[in-house]
């Protein structure tokens, strides 16, 4: 997926919502024009995902902040954990563990503020295990999960990953132990999930487990890094992706499950489903 003109207020709303979350005000305008500055000197002729690592490089470094979503993240891993019992009891009594597992995954990928500046995790649940998916390829999943080894998931968001943790126990539950690997951000970028975010959720207690990081620091590590990509997936029986900023970044890629919540007007143009539908769709 390339860029399109809408994405580009929206980068400038992101560097908004990120001097806020970092508490710093005062410098709004200029983080403004630092981010205003890097788009104009870049090609637009890449996935929108990618023109986000050089500007969230311009945020960081114009605040002087690491990671403007520290705390936020933080609260939102301990906000999912505490339902997360709930979710597993959910999960187990359904008809079909799978399905739920793998709604209440998408219902997750509401906590996303690239997308959003506010958002109700509870009426999404109750919304998505109840409504039908505007694409949902789950029988072409279940097939490749019943022969598979080695699983790639790419994680998205911080809280939401929680629920990606519940939809991976329920595969093993159904289908035998699997290697996971998930891959998360090297930098921090919105409240995407990193290296230090992820050990809060303990992913190791579903067993063989591995996580990567993949390059986030700037558009070229990006470019240069999709050589070792192609490597992974050839490496994976199947591969998960959540969010709608993997699904830009991957969705050139053959034989990818992308597991999102359409945010976007541009995303739900290029489906062809409406703004809020959720999704399970196989790239082809």
């Amino acid at each position: 997926m390339r860029a399109a003109l809408e994405c580009i207020p929206c980068a400038l709303k992101q560097t908004l919502r990120a001097v806020k979350f970092a508490g710093r005000r005062e410098d709004a305008e200029k983080a403004l024009r630092r981010v205003m500055s890097t788009l104009c000197s870049l090609s637009w002729d890449v996935p929108p995902m990618a023109l986000g690592f050089e500007v969230y490089r311009a945020i960081r470094e114009s605040l002087m902040v690491e990671d403007p979503y520290a705390e936020e993240k933080r609260r939102l891993n301990q906000l999912a954990l505490k339902h997360a019992s709930e979710l597993k009891g959910l999960i187990r009594k359904s008809r079909d563990p799978l399905d739920t597992a793998i709604r209440l995954a998408i219902a997750g990928n509401v906590i996303d503020y690239g997308s959003l500046e506010k958002f109700n995790l509870k009426s999404t649940i109750e919304r998505f295990l109840k409504e039908k998916s505007a694409i949902y390829d789950v029988d072409i999943l279940r097939e490749k999960l019943q022969k598979a080894r080695n699983i790639i998931y790419f994680l998205d968001n911080a809280g939401e990953a929680v629920f990606d943790k519940l939809l991976a126990e329920t595969i093993q539950s159904l289908y035998g132990e699997k290697h996971f690997i998930f891959v998360v951000r090297s930098t921090p970028i919105i409240n995407d999930v990193s290296l230090r975010d992820v050990e809060e959720i303990n992913l190791s207690e579903l067993g063989s487990v591995e996580v990567r990081a993949m390059p986030s620091e700037s558009l070229c590590e990006w470019l240069r890094f999709r050589a070792t990509l192609e490597k992974w997936f050839k490496e994976a029986d199947v591969t998960l992706s959540k969010g709608q900023g993997n699904f830009e970044l991957l969705s050139d890629y053959p034989g990818i499950f992308f597991m999102f919540a359409v945010k976007c007007e541009v995303v739900a143009s290029m489906l062809k489903v409406k703004l809020g539908s959720q999704v399970l769709y196989m790239s082809t």
